[in-house]
């Protein structure tokens, strides 16, 4: 009985979709052509992002709330204006399918939630954290 329950936990603490299916979006809407190479925690490797394309990914939550991704965005000439920023935590929605969409332009990555209209929350090579 014991090993069931452990079983249990331990399946449900590595993400069953159980509380439904989250999905996180990044966008390029830079400008000139530019090129946006993306690399998340997710396991799928680093992806080159055209301009008016989107790379995203979906998941289930784990089972404590406890599901996490960070990402790196970078562009411009040989990719060198970039920032790091988490791009999904489990604790930022009541939902559960949460969707989280980040948006590369020129003046910054901007950040919009389930729907929400988007707002500027980084600079390129600036802070990590402009607002929380």
């Amino acid at each position: 009985m014991v090993l069931i329950l452990l079983g249990l936990c331990i399946g449900l603490s590595n993400g069953f979709h159980m509380l439904g299916e989250s999905k996180v979006t990044l966008s390029n809407q830079l400008e000139h052509k530019k090129l946006l190479k993306v690399r998340c925690d997710n396991d799928e490797g680093e992806k080159i992002v055209k301009i008016g394309e989107e790379y995203e990914f979906t998941f289930g939550d784990n089972f404590f709330q406890t599901t996490r991704y960070s990402c790196k965005m970078d562009q411009g000439p040989n990719f060198k204006h970039h920032q790091e920023f988490v791009a999904y935590d489990a604790t930022w929605s009541k939902a559960l399918e949460a969707t989280c969409k980040w948006i590369a332009r020129e003046d910054g990555i901007y950040f919009s939630q389930d729907g929400s209209p988007p707002l500027r929350r980084y600079e390129w090579d600036g802070p990590h954290l402009l607002k929380n």
